[in-house]
Parts: C-alpha cells; structure tokens; sequence
C-alpha cells in the first residue's frame, strides 16, 4: 500500500497558475491503476444518523470524470452511498506538503469494470474480498488464520465475490493545497457550474 507521504507526478510542483481543467491536474497529482500498490485516502459520507462517517479506501484509478473506489456491498460506507450519493475525499502527501480534497456525486461503476480492478489488486486483497466478513471476525485468530490458508490453498486463482462493488467520485469542487515550509501555504480551489471549471487561489 502506498502511504500519504508519497509523491507522485512530475507535475506536483507546479499549481501557482490556475488551470482550464483540474481533473488533469488530478491525474498528474493521482497514479494511474498499474499495480497493487494504491493511494489511500480519506473517505467521508453522510451517515445514516446525519453525522458524517469517515474511513480510509484505496483509490483505485483515477481519470478525466473522477476517482474511484471499490468495496463490499456489505460495508457501511454502501448503505451510506445508497441513502445518500455524495461523498469527500481527501490524500495528503506529508513529505512534500500537498494534499487534495474532492467533493462530489458518487455513482455505481459496472460489474465489468469492477471485476477488472480486482483482477489487479494484490492476492492478499482479493482473498480478503472473500473473508473480511463479520462472521470471520468473531472467530479467534488462530481461527482466523486456518480459515484463511485453507481457502487459499482450495483457491489459487479467484474472481471477485458477488459483493464486490465499485464506485467513481465524480467531482464537484477540488481543492489541491500547497504547504510552503519558509512561506505561505496556498491552495487552488475550483468549483463545477453548468459543466465549466472555475479556479481561485486561497490562503492555506
């Protein structure tokens, strides 16, 4: 898993100058899906008391209408999206004092390309796919462990569990936020009317 203070991009430097469009700039900020190694962000919903529910998700990829995700059906953050399809997004990356916030409409990806992102992530996640259940859970560890070895061995190639799901952010408003460690911190922060970016600049 790739942690927060990792820099990705050639372009992560250069944000002094609004853009026409920021989703390119998320693209340069944001890995392309490659491999298993995924950033993790920050995901916020609406919880289903109206108090808003925070966890971390892997971004799975990323492109010109958004960011998107993938999880169990089951999950919380599902019944959540269902009741309520917006969400916010946050990655920073510490070491080089950037972060970037997305707010937006979530929207169901197809079963298709659900099933491609799993067919890419790593054999630890796809196994855990199938067994992160709240069944497991409350087996004891050694339990846990067997359960886990023994589907393993019985699987050695797997495709996605029907639970799997996928989601795309697709943005609103993106903020990209530029720490400075001898000045002020900035950010570039746009918002999406009648499907045409607007930019300002911030204070940090």
């Amino acid at each position: 898993m790739i942690t927060a203070g990792t820099t990705f991009g050639s372009d992560v430097d250069d944000i002094d100058a609004l853009v026409d469009d920021p989703l390119e700039l998320v693209q340069q900020w944001l890995p392309p899906h490659e491999g298993e190694l995924r950033p993790l962000a920050a995901l916020s919903t609406v919880g289903l008391d109206g108090i808003p529910s925070l966890r971390h998700v892997l971004i799975s990829d990323r492109d010109a209408t958004g960011v998107f995700f993938h999880t169990d059906s089951a999950s919380t953050k599902v019944a959540e999206i269902a009741a309520n399809p917006v969400a916010a997004m946050a990655v920073a990356w510490p070491e080089v004092g950037r972060q970037l916030v997305v707010r937006g409409i979530v929207e169901p990806v197809s079963a298709a390309e659900a099933a491609a992102v799993y067919r890419e992530r790593s054999r630890y996640l796809q196994l855990l796919a199938w067994l992160n259940t709240h069944e497991n859970a409350h087996l004891p560890v050694d339990a846990r462990h067997h359960l886990w070895a023994e589907f393993s061995d019985a699987h050695p190639a797997l495709d996605p569990p029907e639970r799997w799901v996928g989601f795309r952010l697709r943005p609103v408003t993106l903020t990209f936020w530029r720490g400075d460690p001898i000045g002020q911190s900035t950010r570039q922060h746009y918002t999406l009317a009648d499907g045409r970016w607007s930019g300002r600049i911030l204070a940090g």
